[in-house]
């Protein structure tokens, strides 16, 4: 079952956006350094995440954008919710918690303005795992700076052994 939302979330990320896969340089003239700028502005969103700094968060993202969280429901099926990207920066949602978010072996697609980042994840509350699972960000750059538009994750509570990296230097972002 997780293999099959692993492909079906790995296939609605390559649909989103026609991507430049080329690590040195592509016809848009993208180079690594590129993909660099992508991670660390998802790097800078992760610990928005984690700082549960909403204004941090509200202003590294597209005010109209949308979320899609996917998870197993009981007795088989998907439950899939999609919420605006404003429903996580308002004020009223700032509780008491603490959060982390981290991801690793991210893969990065970029074609002009648009970019693409799938990766496994692990998220924590108080200190402890709530789920692992794969994050799908959709980036748009805008005056020179990549802003989150759009963003999906899978909610795996039980998935963390199969996703989890063998090697914790891969984890992102570094503590």
């Amino acid at each position: 079952m997780h293999k099959r939302l692993l492909a079906m979330v790995l296939a609605m990320s390559c649909a989103s956006a026609l991507a430049d896969t080329s690590a040195a340089s592509g016809p848009a003239g993208h180079t690594v350094g590129e993909e660099a700028a992508v991670l660390a502005a998802l790097d800078r969103y992760m610990l928005a995440i984690s700082a549960n700094d909403l204004d941090a968060m509200a202003s590294m993202q597209t005010p109209d954008g949308m979320t899609y969280r996917a998870r197993a429901v009981t007795g088989g099926g998907m439950e899939v919710v999609g919420r605006p990207n404003s429903y996580w920066i308002d004020p009223a949602r700032k509780d008491n918690h603490t959060y982390r978010e981290r991801y690793w072996s991210p893969t990065v697609l970029i074609r002009g303005s648009l970019a693409t980042v799938w990766a496994p994840y692990e998220f924590w509350i108080d200190g402890k795992t709530s789920h692992c699972g794969v994050d799908q960000f959709d980036f748009v750059k805008v005056n020179g700076v990549w802003r989150v538009a759009n963003s999906m994750w899978t909610v795996e509570p039980d998935a963390c052994n199969e996703l989890r990296p063998a090697d914790a230097a891969a984890i992102r972002p570094a503590d």
